[in-house]
């Protein structure tokens, strides 16, 4: 499939939605750019296989406005797009996620993971289900021995959205990313219980919404490369328990995007890993 397809798919599905009257008024200008689009983007292909990742989600209701998160990650994945990487998804709902990751990277291996035993049905060509919590250690050990020495460049939390589980992932699958790689953390206003808590009850529960716990994990990239020796020197900094500074000498970068923050690891790999 080309992006032509993917364009004609698109614009089919819009069409459908116009003639249907379920677009509302305030969406005719987003709907009219999407028509015109020249160029198969993440963002479409999102749209195409309907994740709510994607700017506008087209459902029984009709259309909407989505998490828009998708313009974001083009801009800073697209010169990857036909590199044979290794994405990691945790969370896979109904599996339109990962359907459009394969289509955005023709040649990754995609792999969900899910505590849904149901999730196991997404699996094809290029898209490998696992059936664990991002939490525990014993779902990082069974991807560990499946990558087999390899790492993935782009790993995302699309898992509870509890703040205390995505704290804990995030400390685990860190280490595992590749160095030049990015980790995602999405839904990030869904707070201490997530959002699914009746379904799925979080693991860790943590009063400390995870947008802060990334801000002083940023502390470091104040400092240019020309000054970290100093403030690797200084008090405040030689205090921070060992995880935490681990962590912030090998933080490359960060985006702040609405309701999601992607971190870039530094290229350089650490002499501990």
């Amino acid at each position: 499939m080309d992006g032509k397809d993917t364009l004609r798919q698109v614009k089919d599905k819009l069409n459908e939605a116009i003639f249907n009257g379920k677009v509302p008024k305030y969406l005719n200008q987003q709907c009219r750019e999407m028509m015109s689009a020249e160029e198969s983007t993440l963002d479409l292909i999102g749209f195409k296989h309907g994740t709510d990742k994607a700017s506008l989600i087209y459902d029984e209701d009709g259309l909407q406005l989505s998490h828009d998160y998708l313009r974001h990650y083009d801009f800073l994945f697209d010169r990857f797009r036909n590199d044979e990487i290794i994405l990691l998804e945790f969370g896979c709902y109904r599996g339109e996620s990962l359907r459009m990751w394969k289509e955005y990277f023709p040649k990754a291996e995609i792999y969900g993971v899910d505590v849904d035993e149901t999730a196991a049905q997404y699996e094809e060509e290029r898209i490998h289900i696992i059936i664990g919590d991002a939490t525990w250690v014993e779902t990082f050990d069974v991807l560990k021995n499946l990558f087999d020495g390899r790492r993935p460049f782009i790993i995302i939390d699309d898992a509870s959205h509890a703040w205390g589980d995505q704290r804990i992932t995030f400390e685990m699958f860190w280490f595992m990313l590749e160095p030049g790689g990015f980790y995602v953390i999405e839904d990030l206003e869904c707070g201490s219980m997530g959002a699914y808590s009746k379904e799925h009850p979080p693991r860790v529960q943590d009063s400390q919404p995870f947008f802060k716990y990334v801000q002083s994990m940023c502390s470091f990239l104040r400092w240019s490369p020309r000054r970290r020796d100093i403030i690797s020197r200084e008090r405040d900094f030689h205090d921070l328990p060992l995880l935490a500074k681990r962590i912030q000498v090998t933080l490359d970068a960060c985006y702040f995007v609405p309701g999601a923050i992607v971190m870039k690891k530094h290229p350089l790999n650490p002499p501990w890993e």
